[in-house]
């Protein structure tokens, strides 16, 4: 491990000699974070001595951009975070602590368009972050078609199943996402953008739980739109996405379908009201996303996203997805229903929230949030017929320290409904409120 940071110290310092003679210029920028976390009865829903954990992680970001116009490279290294690299690295599991190249990419223009290649950190958007957000290699070109208008179109390479061996017919299971889109700016009202997708994988197919699950191949298309509008001192954010498609399992049951039609919809939307020169805003936010009541028929209606996604819109029950700025080490958050964690399966929901900026460095937010399965699912708690999956309550403070660095601290409570997976309706046990207290010192620089 210290030779690797040994090695990399050595790279950028030789760069910097290096770059002025050759009239490139050099930048940087980083991300240091540090985490504690305590959760309890997050495991069973029981207030248990077992069900109680603390922890705390960090994690290390630092990009290097070199730009000699009109060609710019970038390359950002990352220690601690998630997957093979988890952030516990503070004394728990110091193999964990390695480092890895998050992002590397070069921008470049042909002409007109403009190219980024390589690999990237994405986000577009839509569905407050529900529909796509993720690293992936990728290549993007860009063509702007007048000052308001903007179009792109990106390919990114989820899984090269050559990289695994050179047998024959491994490109048949490879992942690849497409999508074209376009950005239209309005002026002070705000901007609009539209979307479409279409992935194809050969190895993996859609369940009826809509998961990925091996041994099978599916073909998907999304349509999915989005709208910032401005009115004075009130903001409104719509977005919705529709799904079809086709999954195709390897194995057939007794009760089960070779193919299943894929077919899926997901709307988010969000009004807020700012007061006192922006020092208050209120406002309600909803989303909802469609759910399968019927798991033996040949059509799957839940819908989930193209690839990886980050739809966190609570400190609890929705954490999960790339930018997870809570307590997502833990497993991802509670939105355990069928589907994607990472964004709206059937999921219905509602909030109300509160931000207030009490001086130039306090700010204070609240939301409270209603969450319900959009379709009953036979297989969680079908006895009860209740749709009911909870409710939380998010308290949280942030203070700015000095320029960049601030501390954040939350705390959070999530009460399970009969619909909850993982309650226990035929006992008093597992049901007790879950919650979280969370603090995070983290300066951008």
């Amino acid at each position: 491990m210290k030779k690797v940071l040994i090695a990399i110290f050595a790279v950028i310092v030789t760069a910097m000699w290096v770059v002025p003679a050759m009239a490139v210029d050099a930048t940087f920028d980083g991300q240091y974070r540090v985490r504690t976390i305590y959760t309890n009865n997050v495991v069973d829903n029981d207030s248990s001595t077992v069900d109680e954990s603390s922890w705390i992680d960090q994690r290390f970001r630092l990009g290097i951009k070199m730009t000699e116009a009109p060609v710019m490279g970038y390359v950002q290294l990352q220690m601690g975070g998630s997957g093979a690299n988890s952030s516990k690295v503070w004394g728990i599991d110091a193999s964990t602590s390695a480092i890895q190249v998050r992002q590397a990419y070069l921008d470049f223009p042909v002409g007109p368009v403009g190219i980024r290649l390589g690999r990237t950190y994405a986000s577009h958007g839509f569905l407050a972050g529900g529909m796509f957000e993720n690293i992936a290699d990728r290549y993007i070109f860009t063509y702007k078609v007048s000052d308001v208008l903007t179009t792109s179109f990106i390919h990114a390479k989820a899984r090269d199943a050559k990289t695994a061996g050179p047998a024959a017919g491994a490109n048949d299971n490879d992942r690849n996402i497409y999508n074209l889109g376009a950005n239209y700016k309005m002026g002070d009202m705000g901007d609009a953008a539209a979307r479409v997708y279409y992935v194809t994988d050969g190895l993996n197919y859609l369940s009826q739980a809509g998961v990925s699950t091996a041994g099978g191949d599916m073909s998907a298309w999304w349509a999915t739109a989005q709208a910032n509008l401005k009115f004075d001192a009130i903001k409104v954010y719509v977005s919705g996405a529709y799904l079809t498609g086709t999954s195709n399992r390897a194995a057939v049951g007794a009760t089960t379908s070779a193919s299943y039609n894929l077919t899926g919809y997901a709307l988010h939307g969000d009004v807020s009201a700012s007061f006192g020169s922006g020092q208050a805003k209120v406002g309600v936010v909803a989303g909802m996303g469609s759910g399968d009541d019927n798991t033996t028929d040949d059509t799957l209606n839940t819908f989930f996203a193209p690839g990886g996604a980050s739809y966190i819109q609570s400190v609890l029950f929705f954490q999960s997805g790339e930018n997870n700025y809570s307590i997502g080490s833990i497993g991802g958050g509670l939105n355990l229903q069928n589907g994607s964690r990472e964004t709206l399966s059937n999921v219905t929901w509602g909030g109300i929230y509160g931000d207030f900026k009490a001086s130039d460095d306090l700010s204070l937010s609240a939301k409270y949030a209603i969450f319900q399965q959009t379709a009953e699912s036979s297989t969680v708690n079908a006895a009860t017929n209740s749709k009911d999956i909870g409710n939380e309550l998010d308290l949280i403070a942030s203070y700015k320290l000095h320029k960049g660095l601030s501390l954040l601290a939350a705390a959070a409570y999530f009460t399970p409904g009969d619909a909850y997976t993982g309650k226990d309706v035929t006992t008093a046990a597992k049901s007790d409120t879950i919650s979280a207290y969370y603090a995070r010192l983290q300066w951008d620089f």
